[in-house]
Formats: C-alpha cells, structure tokens, sequence
C-alpha cells in the first residue's frame, strides 16, 4: 500500500462530478419539460405567462410533469413526483448526504480491518459511527464538521506524521 495515499482522497472531488452531472441533466429536464408543456398548451407565449402567474393549478401540473419526466429519466424516484423544486432539491440533499455517511461508514470499516486494527477497535467504531447514520438532516451536518475541527481531532488532517 502506498504511504501517501489517504482515506478519501479523490471522493470529494468525485463526488462533485457526479453531482454536476446529475444537476447538468435536470436543469435540461426542466427546461426540456417547460418548454414542451408551453409549445403543447398554447401559441399565445404572453397568456401562458399572465396563466403561470394567475394559475396555481396551472404551476403544479408542471410540476407533476416534470417529476414525471425526471423519473422516466431515472433520474428521481416515483416517491418524489409532484414535489415542488425547494422539496426536490432538500430530498436529494438529504437523500446523497445519508448515502455519503453510509459510504463513509463503509470506508472506515474497510480502513480498519485494512490496516488491521483490533476487532476491539473495529466494534467500538462501528458502534460509534452506526447510530449516526440515520436521524441526522443535511441542514444540521456543520455539528459533524464542528467536532472534527476541535483541537481533538485536527491534528489528523493537520499533522499526519504525529499519527504514525
């Protein structure tokens, strides 16, 4: 194994990339759907806008279309259809932030039985990090980015000689 390399390295920066990705196709899909909508209901571009702005009913037919369209995209799940953009975009917030603890966890076991920590080790963190996998909302993830900057722990992303 090579001494320079660190836990995570490169996740981060791939998990941007997937995410642009992703955004880069629904901002399509909703413009794609938008503009199909307005060229199926009408010729008259001006009365469209005074329906969108007088019309709620009108805002969540569009929005139903396009959950409908993201998920035949495989881009979203059913659950989500007929969710206003501000709920969309909180669940898949919430939805990928769960998913990276998950892999975290997942990275952290690997790292100690890798390295071959004791099985003591090894229950204790997964008995420390489990209970956190679930419970905890996106919005509230600066309590996790808090503690790691405490004088307690900076010195592993500081100082990795004092580790070894």
């Amino acid at each position: 194994m090579d001494d320079n390399v660190h836990l995570l390295d490169g996740v981060l920066d791939e998990a941007k990339v997937v995410i642009n990705k992703r955004a880069k196709r629904i901002v399509k899909e909703a413009i794609d759907t938008l503009f199909d909508y307005l060229e199926g209901k009408t010729k008259d571009f001006p009365e469209v806008i005074k329906q969108f702005r007088d019309n709620p009913e009108l805002e969540k037919e569009i929005t139903a279309l396009w959950s409908e369209n993201l998920f035949k995209q495989g881009l979203v799940s059913n659950a989500y259809s007929g969710l206003s953009d501000n709920l969309l975009i909180s669940n898949l917030h919430q939805e990928g932030y769960i998913e990276g603890l998950y892999i975290g966890y997942i990275l952290a076991m690997i790292s100690l039985v890798e390295s071959n920590a004791p099985k003591d080790t090894i229950i204790s963190a997964r008995d420390y990090i489990r209970p956190n996998l679930i419970g905890h909302h996106y919005n509230d993830r600066e309590e996790f980015i808090n503690l790691y900057k405490n004088e307690k722990y900076n010195w592993i992303d500081n100082n990795v000689s004092e580790a070894t």
